[in-house]
């Protein structure tokens, strides 16, 4: 089994793709469409802009087949990996992958909380829903979390919440898709017990 990292310009992805070989994945770096053939699991890292992101999957023609790609395989999305996967984005105007009806928004705080954005550190994540990723890991774990754009709103995907200035989405799926807001790769042995969990995934 081979799981492909998508390389996009702007990502984490050498932590990503360390953290899945410490476990005993075969991983390929997915940077061109040609790249896609013979990939049985896509982990799509998260770091930089939605749009930025968009711009360079369009570039390097793997915007529409990764898409099609992802309809079919098991996919985890991390971070702007699962921003990517909603309609839109308030960061900017480019499109996303429109696999998760919604708009992606930016974090919402009252100046009473005085909170920074981004968020940034580790926080509780509590689960609304059992999931195969979560199996071996107890409810209102710490993860750690770098972002400044949130989803508040999926409907029925939605897996797991956080609350930073108000609720939020921490984890979705849907069928084949699973996505985190925060980072599994940076979070310590529970992080790379979701990670395994997905190595071993059967859907």
């Amino acid at each position: 089994m081979k799981i492909g990292v998508i390389d996009y310009g702007a990502s984490n992805i050498f932590s990503v793709a360390r953290a899945l070989r410490f476990l005993g994945a075969d991983v390929k770096i997915v940077d061109a469409p040609e790249k896609l053939k013979n990939i049985d699991k896509y982990v799509f890292p998260g770091q930089g802009s939605m749009g930025s992101c968009v711009k360079k999957l369009k570039a390097n023609e793997m915007f529409n087949p990764l898409i099609n790609e992802i309809k079919s395989k098991p996919f985890l999305g991390i971070c702007l990996g699962l921003q990517i996967l909603f309609n839109s984005s308030e960061e900017d105007s480019e499109s996303g992958f429109g696999l998760i009806e919604g708009k992606i928004k930016k974090i919402k705080v009252l100046d009473e909380q005085n909170l920074k954005i981004p968020h940034m550190g580790w926080n509780h994540v509590s689960f609304s829903k059992d999931h195969n990723l979560f199996k071996g890991i107890k409810n209102n774990q710490f993860f750690y979390f770098v972002h400044s754009y949130v989803s508040y709103d999926a409907k029925d995907n939605i897996i797991a919440n956080t609350t930073y200035g108000k609720e939020f989405i921490s984890a979705l799926s849907s069928e084949n898709i699973f996505a985190t807001q925060f980072h599994p790769e940076k979070s310590g042995k529970i992080g790379l017990k979701l990670l395994d969990n997905f190595i071993n995934w059967k859907i």
